[in-house]
């Protein structure tokens, strides 16, 4: 006769995971999920658009702003978007009451995704869930408006969820073929959300090596966070360890100005098949550690999975703290009238001692005694134009000039 403490245990329920898709761009995340049979994670759709909801697989549906919209889409107006979703808080409240982990899939610069994705992940984290955000950003031939849009976007959300893991879409272009299709590229994005779903929902689920409950990740990302580390890693074979660490440290979503080169907090999850050993994990620990965060606050998790055989997935999930992110402060010159001086707004301005002329001619040297503090360049949370950030981009014959040229015409870079 089994023990009744060990049957209730088993019938008790799994961390609470659901993956909310906002707009069409996060309906079609969601789609793939459900036709790639992920399962222990719930999936929602949630749109303005009743007539391109209405063709989704998705059986948890909720179409948002009727009245605002007439269930004919936003227009692309993220304000429209986020009034739909404040008509319907009550609907969002039940859906996201029940959550423990939520992942909110969206693209960002149209009207749905942008403006309702916030509010989603605004009222899970009142209701006390973990809300991680993955966002597809428009590519750079598309117009500047919509770029500033989605930038708009993306600092909201980072503003109401735990984690955001931003997905530009020209690493589309650089992570496939020449002649694959739109749907496919595409496609990579999704499995790169859907493996990192995977990754988490076996490391809170799964019994492994190393175990990591859910108190943990909720300590982990308790704090407000601003850039977030994001990457996968997979290997194969004999030595699928050392290979899975090379693919990681390859994982172009950790060579672009989004995404954060250090973390404060590092979460690292490690699953392999039945040949994965303790040396493996300690050589995968020590290396992605050193390369992400030699400094940071890290939760490990090792699974074993008999499906994987010889093969071993990592996955990384590192945030930064909004205060520890450095930053520096620009001083205007003094202007030379009276007049410029009154009009000129106030600025912080750093106080320095006065030099002679002679002092001010030789050239300035550190004290043996003080060594310099070198912090990591930290990008600039928008689009990275400095003072002309509210500009329009510089587009000529329908491409961004601004952006590097080698996003533009499409080159995949070895790194």
């Amino acid at each position: 006769m089994s023990d009744p403490i060990d049957d209730e245990q088993s019938d008790s329920p799994e961390i609470r995971m659901k993956v909310i898709g906002v707009g069409g761009a996060g309906s079609n995340i969601v789609d793939r999920l459900m036709l790639s049979q992920v399962t222990g994670v719930e999936l929602v759709a949630v749109n303005t658009d009743q007539q391109a909801l209405a063709g989704s697989p998705i059986v948890n549906k909720l179409c948002i702003g009727k009245s605002v919209t007439g269930g004919l889409g936003t227009g692309g107006d993220a304000e429209v978007g986020r009034e739909a979703a404040l008509k319907h808080l009550d609907a969002i409240d039940e859906m996201v009451s029940d959550v423990d982990l939520l992942f909110i899939a969206a693209g960002l610069g149209g009207g749905t995704g942008t403006g309702a994705a916030p509010v989603i992940a605004e009222q899970a984290l009142r209701s006390g869930a973990i809300v991680i955000a993955f966002v597809a950003l428009p590519f750079t031939i598309e117009r500047a408006a919509r770029a500033k849009v989605a930038q708009e976007g993306l600092k909201r959300l980072r503003d109401t969820c735990n984690a955001v893991v931003p997905l530009p879409n020209d690493l589309l272009i650089q992570e496939s073929d020449p002649d694959a299709s739109l749907l496919d590229a595409f496609a990579k994005a999704d499995a790169w959300i859907e493996k990192a779903i995977r990754s988490i929902w076996c490391m809170m689920n799964k019994t492994g090596m190393i175990n990591v409950d859910f108190a943990q990740l909720r300590q982990m990302l308790a704090k407000k966070a601003g850039k977030t580390l994001f990457g996968l890693g997979a290997g194969d074979g004999p030595n699928a360890a050392v290979e899975a660490v090379a693919d990681l440290k390859l994982c172009p979503l950790l060579h672009t100005p989004e995404f954060s080169k250090k973390a404060d907090q590092l979460l690292v999850n490690i699953v392999g098949g039945t040949r994965i050993g303790m040396a493996d994990t300690q050589m995968i620990m020590e290396a992605v550690s050193e390369e992400f965060g030699a400094d940071a606050n890290v939760t490990m998790g090792a699974v074993v999975d008999e499906d994987l055989g010889d093969s071993v997935e990592i996955c990384i999930l590192g945030t930064s703290e909004v205060s520890s992110v450095p930053f520096t402060k620009v001083v205007k010159p003094r202007a030379a009238s009276s007049k410029a001086v009154k009009d000129e707004p106030a600025v912080e301005k750093t106080e320095t001692a006065p030099r002679s002329k002679a002092a001010s001619s030789r050239p300035a040297t550190h004290k043996s005694n003080k060594s310099a503090a070198q912090e990591e360049f930290s990008f600039s949370e928008g689009d990275p134009k400095g003072e002309f950030e509210n500009s329009d981009g510089t587009l000529f014959e329908g491409q961004d000039l601004d952006s590097p040229t080698y996003l533009r015409r499409g080159v995949k870079i070895v790194l």
